[in-house]
């Protein structure tokens, strides 16, 4: 093995006969001491169209495979090989599939194309783009810039469409982070995170922990609906009902079922799962005879007739209608009805917060991060130790890719210290002046970065140094969400997370109102639970009435002299973290092209459990593997590699230093495209 760790190619690529060896990528990144040429070579590599060879083993590779039968499979694979499409839509074979408004598909669908033939790159230059989970959503958001609309305004309507078409991961009953930047350069974070109810207390879950998942008791009060109005109050151009108006046409009619809806709703154990809600069923499921089947693909589904005339009040009266008008206290009877604490009180007590965002310099970028109870501070942690190693991180050999997970693994320790710090900070519920005192201290990071050992791991209680996860607990592993980043012409930029958490949240679907709502009590930390290695639960998370339980999202934003360069999030609980470095990682200090640098294949560790998970799967017929003589290499430096079958969603928009251009991602491992205005 070669001193400086450079022995392989790091992740994998996007397309076959394209693999850039860990030799050859750029090293220099941001520090550079000339970083603006080195920016302009490395930005080269994303102008130049794609080699005939590679365009051809891309071609070579499809097979004629139905997106909705999403393969999963696992074991390691030989070939050096990325993100890699495998699937071709064709006409639909019954009259079932055609009856959405566009009808049948005969477009192509692999790794740089969604579902509808839709890029998921694309570079604009002069106008602002989109960036979200689902291309069609993308559109909506830049209808609204195209209207005269800003970054606020898009992400809204945005938002809004995601929880519709993606209503397994976000939507109007759940909470968000959304981190806005200013043309003028400030900033501020709109903390729309759901509550505890007033009746909530530590143990509410001891002895009975599903209940935390599924049921009403597991609901915290939504703050969706009042954080974008807030964001909208004091930021948003175009008319608030304007925005709403696409969604609510989408809520009431239904809308074509996308692949990865449908292998969302596709399996048997999936399937009779969700036949014990029968408002789930009804709703996200079709009828066939005396059976019930998941959608088609294209295939008119999920009409929510009720939660378009939510919507549509909320539009014409503001949020106020559901929190404290006609539609509160059917809400907290349906809440309770299903064996949930929420009362009218407390939907009359909820409001989203502004908080002021955190803001470090890492690797000559000026970050700013939305705060507690957001997660974006731990990928600035691991920036900051990684940034501490002479350049190059060795480039994509082995002790490059090492050193990133002992600093996330760093990372994640430093993340058990923190909660809630709650809206009186002269009464935290969690007192976070020491952990982010320690963040900002340099000592401390530098302490963290000399103990990494380049040819092994540390026992698990010395990440972290004084702040390890012995010390502080483990908090519980969040799930699902949604990300979008909106930039407009002015470079207002919005970064924004938003989530039900698990998979169609808490299965209670309000018959009052619509909403599918939430189970972010399973957030919170229980006494007694989890005990991963004989971990006790963060105290930092307890259950308190008024506390937001803590969470992955990880929206962040990037400056560079003064200049927007990057909006990126993730959606994929505690893979969150691990996606947005990695992103991060690939793109300012490796050099890569933005989608290589959201879409190849990736790792992660959160340090409990103790195993570093590598993507070896499929999703929507795109496959995603890293690079198997890697993690051996990985395995040879003392970790356990695991492979997993799925990973976390990232979004990106960067904008060129050079050139001014806008260049925005939707990661294909769901159906994500951008769109430009």
């Amino acid at each position: 093995m070669p001193a400086n760790g450079n022995d392989v190619e790091g992740f994998g690529s996007v397309e076959l006969a394209a693999v850039s060896s860990g030799d050859d990528w750029p090293r220099q990144g941001l520090l550079d001491p000339h970083p603006k040429s080195k920016w302009h070579q490395a930005w080269q590599r994303i102008k130049q169209p794609p080699a005939p060879l590679a365009l051809a083993g891309l071609a070579a590779s499809v097979l004629l495979v139905l997106v909705a039968a999403a393969a999963y499979h696992s074991g390691r694979h030989t070939a050096a090989l990325g993100v890699t499409g495998c699937a071709g839509l064709t006409e639909p074979a019954s009259l079932g599939d055609t009856v959405a408004p566009e009808g049948s598909i005969s477009s192509s669908f692999e790794a740089r194309h969604d579902w509808r033939g839709r890029p998921r790159s694309i570079e604009v230059q002069g106008g602002g783009v989109v960036s979200a989970d689902h291309g069609r959503c993308s559109d909506i958001g830049a209808d609204a810039l195209r209207d005269g609309g800003n970054a606020v305004d898009a992400a809204v309507a945005t938002s809004l469409c995601q929880g519709i078409f993606n209503a397994m991961a976000s939507g109007a009953g759940g909470g968000h982070f959304m981190l806005i930047r200013l043309p003028n350069g400030t900033a501020e974070c709109i903390d729309a995170r759901e509550v505890a109810p007033a009746a909530a207390n530590e143990t509410m879950f001891v002895g009975h922990p599903d209940d935390s998942i599924t049921g009403g008791l597991a609901i915290a009060v939504p703050l969706e609906l009042q954080g974008l109005w807030l964001a909208h109050s004091r930021h948003g151009r175009l008319p608030w009902k304007r925005l709403f108006r696409p969604t609510i046409a989408l809520a009431k009619n239904g809308f074509p079922a996308h692949p990865y809806l449908v292998a969302t709703l596709s399996g048997a154990n999936q399937t009779a799962a969700l036949l014990r809600w029968p408002a789930i069923r009804d709703t996200f499921l079709i009828k066939e005879g005396n059976r019930w089947r998941s959608p088609r693909v294209n295939e008119t589904c999920c009409k929510r007739p009720q939660l378009a005339a939510l919507l549509t009040a909320v539009a014409e009266e503001g949020p106020q209608v559901l929190y404290k008008g006609r539609f509160a206290q059917p809400l907290a009877d349906d809440i309770q009805a299903a064996g949930g604490i929420i009362t009218a009180a407390d939907l009359a007590a909820a409001a989203a917060e502004v908080r002021m965002p955190i803001r470090q310099r890492v690797w000559g970028v000026d970050w700013i991060a939305a705060p507690p109870p957001s997660s974006a501070i731990t990928v600035l942690a691991a920036l900051q130790i990684l940034a501490g190693f002479e350049q190059p991180l060795a480039g994509g050999g082995s002790l490059g890719v090492h050193r990133t997970v002992e600093a996330l693994k760093h990372a994640f320790a430093l993340r058990m210290n923190l909660g809630d710090p709650g809206p009186d900070p002269r009464a935290p519920f969690v007192n976070l002046t020491d952990i982010l005192a320690a963040l900002h201290d340099p000592s401390l990071l530098d302490s963290l970065r000399s103990a990494i050992r380049d040819d092994g791991v540390l026992p698990l209680a010395q990440y972290g140094g004084r702040f390890n996860i012995s010390a502080a607990g483990l908090h519980p592993e969040d799930h699902g969400t949604s990300h979008l980043n909106v930039v407009d012409r002015d470079s207002m930029a919005v970064s924004m997370t938003t989530t039900v958490n698990t998979g169609f949240g808490s299965k209670v679907l309000s018959a009052s109102t619509g909403l599918l709502l939430n189970n972010q009590m399973d957030d919170f930390s229980t006494p007694g639970r989890p005990n991963v290695y004989g971990i006790s639960p963060s105290q930092a998370n307890f259950i308190r009435p008024g506390k937001k339980p803590f969470s992955s999202m990880s929206p962040l934003i990037a400056e560079r002299g003064g200049e927007l360069l990057l909006a990126v999030g993730a959606s994929g609980g505690p893979r969150i973290i691990s996606a947005v470095l990695q992103a991060a990682v690939r793109l300012l200090a490796y050099g890569e092209d933005l989608f290589s640098a959201v879409a190849n294949p990736r790792l992660h560790h959160q340090l409990a459990p103790d195993s570093l998970f590598v993507e070896d799967w499929n999703t929507t017929a795109v496959g995603f593997h890293y690079n198997a003589a890697m993690s051996q290499l990985l395995e040879d430096r003392g970790h356990q590699v695991v492979s997993t079958l799925w990973g976390a969603i990232t979004q990106a928009v960067y904008s060129d230093p050079d050139t001014g251009a806008l260049h925005a991602v939707s990661d294909p491992r769901k159906d994500g495209a951008p769109a430009a205005a």
